[in-house]
């Protein structure tokens, strides 16, 4: 029974993290992160289909990453608080630091490749 305590946590932020491990999810995501939109106004920004769109929005709502408020006949969402915002932003600034990386280790074989044809 220990041990099953102790996995808990880490069972709940596994499945938080499983629901930004999608591409789509990250793009309506990110597009709240400009503020709050429609259902509409998100399939106009991510390209998703109306029904895409509305199930990652469950998903994203079901884990806490984003709110929902009625405005007459539409829904309109928002990202829940800022720690989302610097969630993604952490993401994609690693994502940004790793291809620099692997850029220029591409660059300096490539420069070795060139090295050995020419001499």
């Amino acid at each position: 029974m220990r041990g099953q305590e102790s996995r808990f946590p880490f069972e709940l932020v596994a499945r938080r993290l499983k629901a930004l491990a999608d591409c789509s999810r990250l793009s309506v995501l990110q597009s709240l992160c400009d503020g709050e939109k429609s259902v509409t106004e998100l399939v106009e920004r991510t390209g998703l289909g109306q029904t895409n769109v509305s199930k990652h929005l469950r998903i994203l709502k079901a884990d806490g990453f984003v709110l929902a408020r009625r405005n007459r006949r539409n829904i309109i969402y928002r990202v829940s608080g800022t720690l989302h915002e610097e969630i993604c932003t952490l993401i994609c600034r690693s994502m940004k630091e790793k291809a620099t990386a692997d850029n220029r280790q591409l660059e300096r074989y490539l420069d070795r490749r060139r090295a050995r044809k020419a001499g």
